[in-house]
């Protein structure tokens, strides 16, 4: 009899209400903490994806940045850049700058647009002008 009367006191105490709220608030403790973990996982994951991204780009940069020079080690690649830069030409070459007939406007000033008839007529007229002797 001795251990019916043991175990329900234990089953008493296990399902009293003490016990009940202890384990309620164990509970709510483990789920806050594993909610936590969650979203640090999460955000972790998303600068993971961020960074691998970066590198994806800055692979492509040096990439980039590798084939050019590769192209302005070889002396074509250097006279070419040279060239694009800066209105070099080697000897007996001659160096053509063409500008726009487009008037230059300072600071204040505005152009007036002309209408798709007006530029017709004119580019008809010069056409004209050009065959007439």
């Amino acid at each position: 009899m001795f251990d019916f009367h043991e175990k329900r006191k234990i089953r008493s105490f296990l399902y009293s209400k003490t016990v009940f709220v202890l384990l309620l608030l164990l509970t709510i403790l483990l789920s806050i903490s594993a909610y936590n973990r969650f979203t640090v996982a999460k955000e972790t994951k998303e600068r993971l994806d961020e960074r691998r991204t970066d590198l994806e780009a800055l692979e492509m940069r040096a990439d980039v940045l590798d084939a050019k020079v590769q192209y302005l080690e070889n002396d074509r690649g250097v006279e070419e850049e040279l060239r694009n830069r800066f209105d070099v030409a080697r000897e007996g070459e001659q160096v053509i700058i063409i500008l726009d007939d487009k008037p230059i406007l300072k600071q204040g000033e505005s152009i007036e647009v002309s209408t798709d008839e007006n530029e017709d007529s004119s580019i008809l007229g010069s056409i004209f002008e050009f065959f007439k002797p």
